[in-house]
């Protein structure tokens, strides 16, 4: 499938309002993303799969907190091992996915560090709800054997290797077009695993209380409050780009979902920067 068809694709409904269009022009776009992207570069991560094992513990980790048997999920193992084959692989999982990842993984299972961190199945509500107390729990990131780990979530997209200069601060993510100055949050993050400790302990000392937040939101805020150190607003969103336009980053987190801002471009324009943006180079 071309970038112009998902272009096409792209219109606003109207009728709704703004957060229901974010909500709507997400979940429409990204069968369509994934789809161009798994005709463009199966061949290559397939390749790439045949010989690649993480290391079971290393400096730096993914981790992937995932309840469902996702559909982007084997696109995602390969990209993230082709971005960085050098890091160790953490995935949180549940009941229901996890006879999944294990065909997934397949004899590769070994090298993988999987935690069932869910059971039974679940609203989407109270599956947002588990995510966010999960990941501001300390008991979570003493789990990870790793001094920095980078968050992966289903709907992120790596266009080129992990740098390790990424791995700095003590939490930082895609910045927030709304929030621009803070350390800013998404599907990807990097996170500094002992402080996030010393955050959850010390904020969030009871982490069966459900948290009102969300949670890279509630991090982003102590990160501020404590006084931690973040990267600057060029450096993030040169890095990780979510609603904030940038030219050549590394990650993506479903920037497709902010299309009304490029409705404003020339078509040509437009088709021609969501080619780029959809470029991997691999």
């Amino acid at each position: 499938m071309s970038v112009a068809a998902i272009v096409e694709l792209a219109g606003l409904d109207k009728s709704l309002t703004h957060d229901e269009q974010l909500d709507s022009i997400r979940l429409k776009l990204e069968p369509y993303i994934y789809h161009h992207l798994i005709e463009q570069y199966s061949p290559q991560l397939n390749a790439f799969w045949q010989t690649y094992n993480p290391p079971k513990q290393a400096p730096h980790a993914y981790v992937i907190v995932e309840r469902r048997a996702h559909p982007n999920f084997a696109f995602i193992l390969k990209m993230i091992g082709w971005a960085a084959p050098q890091m160790s692989v953490y995935i949180f999982c549940s009941e229901e996915n996890l006879e999944f990842i294990k065909i997934l993984l397949g004899n590769k299972i070994a090298n993988y560090n999987l935690i069932l961190a869910f059971s039974g199945k679940t609203s989407r509500l109270q599956g947002k709800i588990d995510y966010n107390n999960l990941l501001t729990s300390q008991e979570f990131y003493e789990i990870i054997k790793a001094d920095y780990i980078l968050t992966i979530q289903m709907d992120t997209i790596i266009r080129r290797k992990i740098p390790n200069t990424m791995f700095c601060g003590a939490y930082w993510g895609n910045p927030w077009a709304w929030k621009s100055q803070h350390p800013g949050g998404g599907g990807s993050t990097i996170r500094h695993v002992k402080t996030m400790i010393d955050i959850c302990k010390k904020f969030r000392p009871d982490p069966n209380q459900d948290l009102k937040d969300n949670e890279d939101s509630w991090i982003a805020d102590r990160i501020v409050e404590t006084k931690s150190p973040y990267p600057d607003l060029e450096f993030r969103k040169n890095h990780i780009m979510e609603s904030i336009p940038a030219q050549d980053p590394v990650i993506l987190h479903q920037f497709w979902t902010f299309v009304e801002q490029y409705h404003i471009m020339k078509k040509e324009d437009f088709i021609g920067y969501w080619t780029r943006l959809l470029t991997l180079d691999i």
